[in-house]
Parts: C-alpha cells; sequence; structure tokens
C-alpha cells in the first residue's frame, strides 16, 4: 500500500510560557472536575518523572550522559502549553504522556494510546530542533522536527485523536 509523502503542518509561533491553572476559570462543576483530574495526573507524572534528574552520567552502564535540570524543564514547558492551549482553545483534554529518559541527555515524551502513539523527543541543546514520530496504527506514519519553544498546531491535532 503506498504511503503519502511527508505532511505539511500549519505551525502558530507562540513563545512558551509558564503554565498556570487558572482555579477560578469559568465553567461547570464537571468540566472543573475533569479539569481538576486531569492535572492531578499530569502532575503526578511530572513528579515520577523528576527522578531522570537524578540518572549521572553512564546511568545506564553505556556511558550516556545525565540530564538537566534545563532540558527536563523544557520538555515540562512543551508539554504543560500544549495541554493547556488544548483545554483553554477546544476544551479537550489532552491524554497524559509518560515522560522518560532519551537518547544523549533529551527528554521524551510519549502518548501511547490504544489507536495510536506520539513521541516527542526534546532535545538536551536548547537551540536543537525538537524531533515526533506518530503512528495511528493503520493509515498513518508521521515524523518531522519542530521548534520546541512554541506551540505546533499540528503535535496538538495528533493529540485530539
Amino acid at each position: 500500500m503506498p504511503t503519502a509523502g511527508p505532511l505539511e503542518w500549519p505551525t502558530e509561533t507562540v513563545e512558551i510560557q509558564e503554565w498556570t491553572r487558572a482555579e477560578d476559570r469559568p465553567g461547570s462543576w464537571g468540566e472543573l472536575h475533569a479539569e481538576r483530574l486531569s492535572s492531578q495526573q499530569l502532575n503526578a507524572e511530572i513528579e515520577r518523572a523528576k527522578l531522570i534528574i537524578e540518572l549521572g552520567s553512564d546511568w545506564d552502564g553505556e556511558g550516556s550522559p545525565g540530564y538537566s535540570q534545563d532540558t527536563f524543564g523544557r520538555a515540562i514547558a512543551f508539554l504543560n502549553t500544549h495541554t493547556w492551549r488544548l483545554w483553554e482553545s477546544y476544551g479537550i483534554q489532552s491524554p497524559i504522556p509518560r515522560i522518560g529518559p532519551g537518547p544523549d541527555g533529551s527528554i521524551d515524551l510519549h502518548w501511547k494510546q490504544p489507536c495510536w502513539e506520539l513521541l516527542v523527543n526534546i532535545p538536551a541543546d536548547p537551540n536543537e530542533m525538537a524531533v515526533f514520530y506518530g503512528d495511528n496504527y493503520g493509515a498513518q506514519k508521521i515524523r518531522g522536527s519542530l521548534n520546541p519553544k512554541g506551540f505546533n498546531l499540528g503535535i496538538a491535532e495528533w493529540l485530539t485523536k
């Protein structure tokens, strides 16, 4: 079966900012309860993933570098920005990814759902592009690079599948 060529995703450049929750944002009790539950799950995953920062050099016995607070912070900012924008703009709660150690001091954000998965790798070098790979286990596979400092509409669309 032929595969489609590279996808051109529209991008919207928005500087990533510190994520804050609006506790008093208007909405129904159900919406606020769902948002708080999702936020608690996201915060729990972030807390679990902080152990990555404690991994020192050669943590795997194969010479891999350790992970910096800066790289972890940029990964969390990327995650929070996309999660928050989906909720604020569309009322959609993004699934919670696994946050894990990537190669060469990078951080992986991995969403794995029954019918799709998406991996975004935030590099250790703040001047490098992030890379991503998505697969819906059927008709579409995507991969490419993106600016990890901005909101990416293509990534957001993938998270709403």
